[in-house]
Order: structure tokens, then C-alpha cells, then sequence
């Protein structure tokens, strides 16, 4: 089943040769919350996401799920429904309506896409973790990885949340083979020893995530 866990939905409208940010739906304080994008509501030649939804206003809020969204999610007494589910690693007793809108509903007869928004799955614990484990400093980690030494710092220090930088920082954690290019683009910045204990960490950490997919 799926690792990181899903929060939300961003809408897309899909024309024939790009996806436009269209806004973004999520559960708060026991409601459906939907937001149209600002430059979604300024762009030309746009059309609404449903009937429920007026170009006229931003934001609507709703007890139960809006029902132009809720008509994109199959029925559970379609034959096919569990294979729906299989497709998109969800379970076939999943009953989130968020989870259910942005997997299994993705993609309907309409022009908008449904993409889940997940949440992050890293802290600054993971962070330290990892760059101790590459035996860097914060100057030296920055250096490679491409970041403001200062962000680093605050971010270690729990100073940072849901910066452009722990998104950054998320992709480097889950994914060693776009760490591995960055140190190989930028290991200038480290001792030779430094740099050869980090490549074969990295190594290390790819040859493993290659084995649990």
C-alpha cells in the first residue's frame, strides 16, 4: 500500500498540450474546503470545476463531500472496483473520500485531473540522521545539495516547516539517485575522504532502494 500518507487534492484542468493548477481541496475542521487558484481565477478561457463551484468566489466549504466530486468516484458495486483500487494501491474497504477522490477518481469524463497532495513525510531528525550519516557539516551538506546554509541551520533547528527546502530536502531523502548526482555535480566542496565515504553511502542506500522496489 501506499508509503506517504494523502491530505489532500489538487485539481488540474488538462488541455491538449499542458495541465493548468486549477486549486486545491481538503478536510479542516470537519468540512470539505475547496480553493480555486488566484492566477487559476485570472487565467483566460477557464471553466468552472462544477456547478457548485461559481467563478464569482474563491472558496467553498461544504459537511459533505461537494457532489459534482463525489459523482467522480466509482461505485463500489462496479465489478471492476477492487481492480480500481489495486491499480492505485488503496484498499477496496478505504472509505476517505479525499484518498478515494485523488486515486480511484482521478481521471473522469471531464477535463480536471485529480492528483493527491501528500503530506511530508520527513522531520528535521531524519534530516540531521542523513546528513550525519554522509559525515558532513551543514556547510558542507548545503554545498552539495544546493541550499542556503542559514535555511539548513533553521531547519534543523525546527525553525522551518513546509518550506520550498524540506520539499527539496524530502526528494534528496527518498531518492539516492538524485542525491548521488548532486554529489557527484558539486563534490569539489569535500575532502577527498569525505566524498568517498559519501559515495559509497549513497551507493549503498540506491543499491538498497532499488531492492525494496
Amino acid at each position: 500500500m501506499r508509503k506517504y500518507k494523502i491530505i489532500g487534492v489538487n485539481v488540474f484542468l488538462e488541455r491538449r498540450l499542458t495541465r493548468i493548477f486549477v486549486g486545491q481541496l481538503i478536510q479542516q475542521n470537519g468540512n470539505f474546503v475547496f480553493t480555486y487558484d488566484d492566477q487559476y481565477l485570472k487565467a483566460q478561457k477557464i471553466i468552472p470545476l462544477g456547478p457548485e463551484f461559481p467563478l464569482t468566489e474563491k472558496q467553498f466549504i461544504s459537511k459533505n463531500l461537494f457532489p459534482s466530486l463525489e459523482d467522480r468516484i466509482p461505485s463500489k458495486k462496479n465489478p471492476a472496483y477492487p481492480e480500481y483500487c489495486l491499480e492505485m494501491e488503496i484498499s477496496p474497504d478505504e472509505k476517505d473520500p479525499i484518498i478515494l477522490l485523488s486515486t480511484i477518481g482521478r481521471k473522469g469524463p471531464s477535463s480536471f485531473i485529480f492528483y493527491p497532495q501528500y503530506e511530508h513525510a520527513i522531520t528535521s531528525r531524519d534530516v540531521i540522521a542523513f546528513r550525519e550519516s554522509l559525515s558532513m557539516t551543514t556547510r558542507e551538506f548545503a554545498k552539495i545539495f544546493e541550499f542556503s546554509q542559514a535555511s539548513l541551520n533553521a531547519l534543523e533547528r525546527n525553525r522551518i516547516v513546509g518550506s520550498e527546502i524540506l520539499k527539496r530536502l524530502e526528494i534528496i531523502l527518498h531518492f539516492p539517485k538524485v542525491a548521488l548526482d548532486l554529489l557527484l555535480i558539486n563534490g569539489g566542496y569535500l575532502s577527498y575522504e569525505k566524498y568517498s565515504k559519501a559515495l559509497r553511502q549513497l551507493k549503498f542506500l540506491l543499491k538498497h532502494s532499488a531492492q525494496d522496489n
